[in-house]
């Protein structure tokens, strides 16, 4: 297949992942339509490109506008994507992560997309303890996230059996790179505490393992599900599982600080482990993961220095 090369509709585009994905299809000199309900980035402004559109998605007149810049595929980032958040307000959850994707599926159906591809979690999968999670596990999640974004699988199966859409839903693991300086996962915290001098706080014993995807693997991911009309669920990890502890000695080794880690007691639903496996996404989407955990971590490093 020669690639993708028309206009793509970019939900939740003024986000972390969002704003890489717009610029790796600008790079391609692809038309994108950018929907956020915060405001765009000042970089879009002068590049006619990009079409921006400012408002939430619950509107109707907000997803229609993007549609009436005839795309023909979307790629639906816009989520609440917050687990914490999403057990203090499941109805909230529901109508952001169902109804917004349910909204966004009959008007591509409707408009002549034939590619959607979605964010979605290995949460759908919930607690396997130290198990590998693998895209043919049962759905069985623990939290209204969890449960949403396998609801919305759902829909885009339906929509792709039904009315043959192409639709891929992207599990990612934890999503990590420049980009992400307004955000309260682990590694921005972890990077703002090497720049103040300052520790972190550790969950537990920190043995607890995680499988952290560098942001430009994601995009990857991303732009092969377009250019192969992959339909489907596929795993988008590093396929490299870390304790936070090890996790916490990279970062010292990258920056230089001492990052005191303090044991704190861990939330109830911590996860032991997410360990995933990667290499039937190489099979079915040709996903490869190309950069390593001590790569990712200095090139977000010299970004939160440039900040």
């Amino acid at each position: 297949m020669d690639g993708f090369d028309d206009r793509v509709l970019v939900t939740g585009a003024a986000g972390f992942i969002g704003r890489a994905v717009v610029a790796a299809l600008r790079e391609r000199d692809l038309p994108v339509t950018a929907v956020d309900r915060e405001p765009a980035d000042a970089a879009w402004a002068d590049d006619a490109g990009i079409t921006v559109i400012t408002g939430d998605l619950a509107e109707q007149e907000v997803c229609i506008a993007g549609f009436e810049t005839r795309p023909r595929a979307v790629v639906h980032l816009a989520a609440l994507t917050s687990v914490l958040r999403s057990v203090d307000a499941p109805m909230r959850t529901f109508a952001e992560n169902v109804t917004i994707t349910q909204v966004l599926l009959e008007l591509s159906r409707g408009s002549g997309v034939d590619s959607f591809v979605m964010a979605s979690t290995n949460a759908v999968v919930g607690n396997v303890g130290t198990e590998t999670i693998t895209a043919e596990q049962p759905l069985r999640p623990l939290t209204p996230y969890g449960a949403t974004k396998a609801a919305a699988e759902m829909l885009l199966s339906a929509y792709s059996g039904s009315y043959g859409l192409a639709t891929a839903a992207l599990r990612f693991t934890n999503v990590y790179g420049p980009g992400m300086s307004h955000k309260d996962s682990f590694v921005p915290r972890m990077m703002r505490a090497a720049l103040a001098g300052t520790g972190v706080k550790v969950y537990g014993d920190g043995k607890q393992r995680r499988d952290l995807v560098y942001v430009d693997d994601v995009v990857a991911a991303v732009l092969l599900a377009l250019d192969t009309r992959f339909d489907g669920r596929a795993i988008i990890g590093s396929g490299n599982s870390v304790s936070v502890l090890d996790l916490v000695d990279t970062v010292r080794a990258v920056t230089g600080a001492g990052v005191p880690a303090e044991h704190v007691e861990a939330p109830a639903g911590e996860m032991p482990a997410v360990v995933v496996d990667v290499s039937a996404s190489a099979e079915t989407l040709g996903y490869q993961p190309t950069v390593s955990l001590e790569d990712g971590l200095a090139r977000t490093w010299q970004y939160f220095q440039a900040q």
